[in-house]
Protein backbone atom coordinates (compact mmCIF):
# COMPACT_ATOMS: atom_id res chain seq x y z
CA UNK A 1 0.00 0.00 0.00
CA UNK A 2 1.40 3.36 -1.06
CA UNK A 3 0.64 6.68 0.65
CA UNK A 4 0.07 9.61 -1.70
CA UNK A 5 1.06 13.06 -0.44
CA UNK A 6 0.02 16.19 -2.30
CA UNK A 7 2.73 18.84 -2.28
CA UNK A 8 0.87 21.34 -4.46
CA UNK A 9 -0.53 23.54 -1.71
CA UNK A 10 -2.41 26.69 -2.66
CA UNK A 11 -2.50 28.13 0.85
CA UNK A 12 -0.14 27.98 3.80
CA UNK A 13 2.41 25.21 3.47
CA UNK A 14 2.29 22.54 6.20
CA UNK A 15 6.08 22.52 6.09
CA UNK A 16 6.26 26.06 7.46
CA UNK A 17 3.66 25.29 10.12
CA UNK A 18 5.57 22.22 11.30
CA UNK A 19 8.82 24.18 11.45
CA UNK A 20 7.16 26.87 13.56
CA UNK A 21 5.56 24.22 15.76
CA UNK A 22 8.96 22.55 16.12
CA UNK A 23 10.58 25.76 17.36
CA UNK A 24 7.65 26.65 19.62
CA UNK A 25 7.57 23.20 21.21
CA UNK A 26 11.33 23.14 21.68
CA UNK A 27 11.60 26.52 23.36
CA UNK A 28 8.59 25.71 25.55
CA UNK A 29 10.36 22.60 26.84
CA UNK A 30 13.64 24.47 27.29
CA UNK A 31 11.96 27.31 29.15
CA UNK A 32 10.12 24.93 31.47
CA UNK A 33 13.28 22.96 32.23
CA UNK A 34 15.28 26.14 32.82
CA UNK A 35 12.76 27.46 35.36
CA UNK A 36 12.44 24.06 37.01
CA UNK A 37 16.22 23.64 37.28
CA UNK A 38 16.98 27.04 38.80
CA UNK A 39 17.75 29.30 35.83
CA UNK A 40 16.59 32.90 36.50
CA UNK A 41 13.37 33.82 34.72
CA UNK A 42 14.89 36.69 32.71
CA UNK A 43 17.82 34.57 31.54
CA UNK A 44 15.50 31.72 30.52
CA UNK A 45 13.32 34.20 28.66
CA UNK A 46 16.34 35.64 26.85
CA UNK A 47 17.45 32.15 25.86
CA UNK A 48 14.17 31.19 24.20
CA UNK A 49 14.05 34.60 22.51
CA UNK A 50 17.51 34.07 21.00
CA UNK A 51 17.08 30.44 19.94
CA UNK A 52 14.84 31.00 16.85
CA UNK A 53 17.20 33.50 15.20
CA UNK A 54 20.36 31.62 16.19
CA UNK A 55 19.12 28.22 15.01
CA UNK A 56 17.76 29.66 11.76
CA UNK A 57 21.00 31.48 10.91
CA UNK A 58 23.20 28.50 11.78
CA UNK A 59 20.94 26.11 9.83
CA UNK A 60 21.32 28.22 6.70
CA UNK A 61 25.03 28.85 7.28
CA UNK A 62 25.70 25.12 7.71
CA UNK A 63 24.02 24.36 4.39
CA UNK A 64 25.91 27.17 2.67
CA UNK A 65 29.29 25.95 3.96
CA UNK A 66 28.76 22.22 3.36
CA UNK A 67 27.47 22.84 -0.17
CA UNK A 68 30.51 24.91 -1.03
CA UNK A 69 28.45 28.07 -1.24
CA UNK A 70 26.08 26.62 -3.85
CA UNK A 71 22.85 26.76 -1.85
CA UNK A 72 21.18 28.01 1.31
CA UNK A 73 18.58 25.98 3.15
CA UNK A 74 17.64 24.61 6.54
CA UNK A 75 19.83 21.85 7.97
CA UNK A 76 18.99 20.11 11.24
CA UNK A 77 22.61 19.81 12.39
CA UNK A 78 23.17 23.51 11.81
CA UNK A 79 19.95 24.33 13.66
CA UNK A 80 21.07 22.23 16.63
CA UNK A 81 24.40 24.06 16.67
CA UNK A 82 22.49 27.33 16.72
CA UNK A 83 20.49 26.24 19.76
CA UNK A 84 23.69 25.36 21.62
CA UNK A 85 25.35 28.62 20.59
CA UNK A 86 22.37 30.56 21.95
CA UNK A 87 22.69 28.75 25.28
CA UNK A 88 26.43 29.48 25.48
CA UNK A 89 25.93 33.18 24.67
CA UNK A 90 23.18 33.63 27.25
CA UNK A 91 25.22 31.79 29.89
CA UNK A 92 27.94 34.44 29.57
CA UNK A 93 25.57 37.13 30.83
CA UNK A 94 25.96 37.78 34.59
CA UNK A 95 24.85 36.95 37.16
CA UNK A 96 25.19 33.19 37.38
CA UNK A 97 27.71 32.39 34.65
CA UNK A 98 27.66 28.82 35.97
CA UNK A 99 24.29 28.21 34.33
CA UNK A 100 25.89 27.16 31.04
CA UNK A 101 25.89 23.41 31.63
CA UNK A 102 22.28 23.34 32.79
CA UNK A 103 21.10 25.33 29.78
CA UNK A 104 23.08 23.14 27.38
CA UNK A 105 21.58 20.06 29.01
CA UNK A 106 18.07 21.48 28.68
CA UNK A 107 18.68 22.10 24.99
CA UNK A 108 19.88 18.52 24.55
CA UNK A 109 16.67 17.18 26.08
CA UNK A 110 14.49 19.37 23.84
CA UNK A 111 16.27 18.93 20.50
CA UNK A 112 14.87 15.43 19.75
CA UNK A 113 11.33 16.82 20.06
CA UNK A 114 12.15 19.72 17.74
CA UNK A 115 13.67 17.35 15.17
CA UNK A 116 10.75 14.93 15.43
CA UNK A 117 8.19 17.62 14.63
CA UNK A 118 10.35 19.20 11.91
CA UNK A 119 10.59 15.85 10.12
CA UNK A 120 6.79 15.79 9.77
CA UNK A 121 7.20 19.04 7.86
CA UNK A 122 9.75 17.38 5.60
CA UNK A 123 7.37 14.47 5.08
CA UNK A 124 4.58 16.82 4.01
CA UNK A 125 6.83 18.79 1.65
CA UNK A 126 8.69 15.86 0.13
CA UNK A 127 12.14 17.12 1.02
CA UNK A 128 14.74 14.83 2.60
CA UNK A 129 12.80 11.87 1.23
CA UNK A 130 13.97 8.29 1.38
CA UNK A 131 15.44 5.85 -1.10
CA UNK A 132 13.28 4.24 -3.78
CA UNK A 133 10.96 1.73 -2.15
CA UNK A 134 7.70 0.11 -3.24
CA UNK A 135 6.84 -1.94 -0.16
CA UNK A 136 4.22 -1.32 2.55
CA UNK A 137 3.75 2.34 3.58
CA UNK A 138 5.85 3.64 0.70
CA UNK A 139 5.26 7.29 -0.13
CA UNK A 140 4.43 8.78 -3.51
CA UNK A 141 4.46 12.55 -3.94
CA UNK A 142 2.32 14.50 -6.38
CA UNK A 143 3.97 15.12 -9.74
CA UNK A 144 6.07 11.95 -9.57
CA UNK A 145 5.46 8.27 -10.21
CA UNK A 146 8.27 7.10 -7.94
CA UNK A 147 7.59 5.51 -4.55
CA UNK A 148 10.08 6.18 -1.75
CA UNK A 149 10.77 4.98 1.76
CA UNK A 150 9.06 7.13 4.46
CA UNK A 151 12.33 7.90 6.23
CA UNK A 152 11.00 11.23 7.55
CA UNK A 153 8.15 9.46 9.35
CA UNK A 154 10.58 6.92 10.80
CA UNK A 155 12.88 9.71 11.97
CA UNK A 156 9.95 11.50 13.58
CA UNK A 157 8.94 8.37 15.51
CA UNK A 158 12.50 7.52 16.58
CA UNK A 159 13.27 11.01 17.85
CA UNK A 160 9.92 11.29 19.62
CA UNK A 161 10.87 8.10 21.47
CA UNK A 162 14.29 9.57 22.31
CA UNK A 163 12.65 12.71 23.69
CA UNK A 164 10.23 10.74 25.86
CA UNK A 165 13.06 8.50 27.09
CA UNK A 166 15.12 11.56 27.96
CA UNK A 167 12.30 13.05 30.01
CA UNK A 168 11.85 9.76 31.87
CA UNK A 169 15.58 9.53 32.62
CA UNK A 170 15.64 13.14 33.80
CA UNK A 171 12.70 12.47 36.09
CA UNK A 172 14.53 9.47 37.53
CA UNK A 173 17.67 11.59 38.05
CA UNK A 174 19.85 9.44 35.79
CA UNK A 175 23.27 11.12 35.97
CA UNK A 176 24.09 10.00 32.43
CA UNK A 177 20.75 10.99 30.89
CA UNK A 178 22.16 13.94 28.94
CA UNK A 179 24.98 11.90 27.40
CA UNK A 180 22.58 9.06 26.59
CA UNK A 181 20.16 11.40 24.80
CA UNK A 182 22.98 13.13 22.92
CA UNK A 183 24.70 9.91 21.81
CA UNK A 184 21.43 8.18 20.90
CA UNK A 185 20.29 11.19 18.88
CA UNK A 186 23.58 11.41 16.99
CA UNK A 187 23.60 7.65 16.35
CA UNK A 188 20.00 7.68 15.11
CA UNK A 189 20.66 10.65 12.84
CA UNK A 190 23.77 8.98 11.42
CA UNK A 191 22.09 5.60 10.89
CA UNK A 192 18.87 6.86 9.32
CA UNK A 193 20.88 8.93 6.85
CA UNK A 194 21.58 5.72 4.94
CA UNK A 195 17.86 5.49 4.07
CA UNK A 196 17.81 8.95 2.48
CA UNK A 197 17.81 9.30 -1.29
CA UNK A 198 20.55 11.94 -1.22
CA UNK A 199 22.87 9.41 0.40
CA UNK A 200 22.74 7.11 -2.63
CA UNK A 201 26.21 6.62 -4.06
CA UNK A 202 27.96 8.04 -0.99
CA UNK A 203 30.08 6.15 1.51
CA UNK A 204 29.55 8.69 4.27
CA UNK A 205 28.06 12.17 4.24
CA UNK A 206 29.29 15.33 5.95
CA UNK A 207 26.35 15.12 8.35
CA UNK A 208 27.25 11.55 9.31
CA UNK A 209 30.85 12.59 9.88
CA UNK A 210 29.68 15.34 12.25
CA UNK A 211 27.47 12.84 14.09
CA UNK A 212 30.31 10.33 14.49
CA UNK A 213 32.62 13.03 15.84
CA UNK A 214 29.89 14.10 18.27
CA UNK A 215 29.44 10.51 19.46
CA UNK A 216 33.18 10.13 20.05
CA UNK A 217 33.41 13.49 21.81
CA UNK A 218 30.57 12.64 24.18
CA UNK A 219 31.05 8.88 24.39
CA UNK A 220 34.75 8.72 25.28
CA UNK A 221 34.34 10.40 28.71
CA UNK A 222 31.36 8.13 29.41
CA UNK A 223 33.37 4.99 28.58
CA UNK A 224 36.34 6.28 30.60
CA UNK A 225 34.20 6.91 33.66
CA UNK A 226 32.55 3.49 33.32
CA UNK A 227 35.94 1.80 33.03
CA UNK A 228 37.25 3.75 36.03
CA UNK A 229 34.29 2.70 38.18
CA UNK A 230 34.69 -0.91 37.08
CA UNK A 231 38.37 -0.88 38.02
CA UNK A 232 37.55 0.38 41.51
CA UNK A 233 35.09 -2.43 42.23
Amino acid sequence: MSIHINTGYSGISPYGLFILLSIASGIAVIFRLCIKRGIPFKKALLLIALIPASSWCCACLYTFITSGGKRIGLASIGAAMGVYIAAILVSLIPPGTGHRNIMLQNCTFALPLMYSIAKLGCLSAGCCHGIRYSGPLSVEYSGTDVSVFPVQALESAVFAAIFISGMVMLRKHDINSVRKVFITSAAAKCSLEFLRDTHTGKFISIGQTVCILAILLCGCPLIYNWHKRSSNI
